[in-house]
């Protein structure tokens, strides 16, 4: 028999602001004695959303998309009749129109407002101003909670040390890998940074759409570049797996790769490792040349895991620092 496992959940500020703001929308409606008040609650629970630029956009398309709504189920409904049929014909004619206009995000409330002008049997200038009331009411309570947005600093902050963290490991089992014939790598490791870093650049981009006079975070250009460097990782697991052990070679590779661990989240270490990793490079002619298709593909190897090294490096120089 299948069991079913409950999820565990935690409440968070915008649960918080969604249960506060639609009870203050319904207190505010009620005062003012809008008819429906406790309609307001619904346009405070659309409108709160995770981010101030996506709270301004849910309110301005729900705003225009229930002003349309009810002006044009007035119409009609005074134009041929209170019936369900009519309804459809309302719904059918105002979909369209959202899309068109680009507030189809805002149909679900309209439909709220025009089923307002079903039930009233009769469309009068009262009615109007009281279905605008409860619009207004519900959108600025929402944007108004909305102001408030966590700091994400710590957050983003977290982010970046685990990603330097992984990294590290990372280049580590590199740099033993090359040392040692049974070590063999695979893509695992790998993947979990890059989940990591995307993960980091999700929370980072939240942080842009929460500033209106900032449309850009140093994190998330920072993160940017661990994941093109993620990349690069990802391509030298083959290449580390195909290097062979009887070279001479493999024990610079290591040496190198070994630094690079030492100094991931440092930006002053990144010339001296392409000093050393061209040096490699210059050395490559001194080495015995190849005897066989085994030792040919190994040095190989080898040369493109110094390119892919070389452009992981040059990804980070081209960075520079991050700016907090």
């Amino acid at each position: 028999m299948k069991t079913f496992k409950l999820n565990p959940y935690r409440i968070g500020y915008r649960t918080m602001k969604t249960a506060f703001g639609m009870a203050i929308a319904v207190m505010i409606a009620k005062q003012l004695g809008v008819v429906n008040f406790s309609s307001a609650a619904i346009l405070v629970v659309l409108c709160v959303k995770n981010t101030k630029m996506k709270s301004m956009h849910a309110a301005w398309s729900r705003f225009a998309s229930c002003l349309i709504g009810l002006l044009l189920a007035s119409f009609i409904f005074e134009m041929l009749d209170y019936n369900p049929v009519v309804l459809g014909l309302v719904v059918l004619f105002f979909i369209p129109l959202t899309v068109v206009i680009g507030t189809q995000e805002g149909v679900i409330t309209a439909c709220v407002i025009i089923l307002h002008c079903f039930n009233s049997k009769g469309i009068t200038l009262d009615f109007i101003l009281n279905e605008i009331l409860l619009i207004i009411v519900g959108l600025s309570i929402a944007l108004v909670l909305n102001l408030y947005m966590p700091n994400r600093q710590n957050e983003l902050e977290n982010f970046k040390t685990t990603i330097e963290q992984e990294f590290q490991v990372i280049l580590s089992e590199f740099s033993e890998a090359l040392k040692y014939v049974n070590i063999h790598l695979d893509y695992k490791i790998v993947d979990q940074a890059l989940l990591t870093i995307e993960k980091a650049k999700s929370v980072a981009f939240m942080d842009v759409e929460n500033h209106f006079v900032r449309n850009e975070n140093s994190y998330y250009h920072y993160f940017n570049m661990r994941a093109k460097q993620a990349l690069l990782l990802h391509r030298m697991v083959d290449l580390i797996n195909d290097v062979s052990r009887t070279d001479t070679l493999h024990r610079e590779l290591s040496d190198l790769i070994h630094e690079m661990s030492l100094n991931v989240s440092s930006y002053d270490h990144t010339a001296v490792r392409l000093h050393d990793l061209y040096a490699i490079q210059l050395a490559m002619k001194d080495h015995e040349l190849p005897v066989n298709f085994e030792t040919l593909h190994s040095r190989a190897s080898a040369f493109q895991l110094l390119r892919e090294l070389e452009q992981y490096l040059l990804i980070k120089s081209k960075f520079g620092s991050l700016k907090k």
